[in-house]
């Protein structure tokens, strides 16, 4: 038996869309991120406010915290950024990071895990959609195919005037 169709339907809107929104925004959190961890500039962050978060999927608190960050050259301070990640306990001492420049916004930590798990979820969450418009289209082309190459029209019979009636 051959299938006719890939079986997507008006019913996987909603899917793919979702779909498409969770890796978008996975991918706008986590590549900035990425970028900074990759091409910052790398210096210190010394953390002053620090504040209990939410608890976690494991029921853990962790703290986000906000501070200074100096750069490892020298060149330049940021004072009262926040820092993009989380900490079990407050920082004692200062805590290795890297910033985007020297009007950076915030710092990140240097874990690259942190920035490759959302990647990886947000390419995850564009398989469906991927899959689905593909096959739509895929669909489409070979619905269009068999229209213009459908069975040819019979010859018209000069002699004829036209269909006759049936009783």
């Amino acid at each position: 038996m051959t299938r006719t169709n890939s079986g997507v339907r008006w019913l996987h809107v909603v899917p793919i869309a979702v779909g498409i929104a969770v890796g978008i925004f996975m991918c706008h959190v986590a590549v900035p991120r990425l970028i900074t961890q990759l091409t910052g500039v790398d210096g210190t962050f010394r953390a002053e406010r620090c504040t209990w978060g939410e608890f976690d999927s494991r029921g853990d608190r962790t703290m986000t915290c906000a501070g200074d960050f100096a750069a490892a050259d020298g060149s330049f301070t940021l004072p009262g950024i926040r820092i993009d990640g989380v900490f079990d306990d407050r920082p004692r001492g200062p805590v290795a990071a890297r910033v985007g420049g020297s009007s950076a916004g915030h710092a990140v930590q240097m874990d690259f895990a942190s920035s490759l798990a959302p990647i990886g979820l947000g390419l995850t969450a564009f398989a469906f959609p991927a899959w689905a418009l593909t096959a739509a289209a895929r669909d489409a082309a070979d619905r269009r195919r068999r229209r213009r190459s459908g069975p040819p029209a019979p010859e018209a019979d000069p002699n004829s005037w036209g269909p006759l009636p049936t009783r």
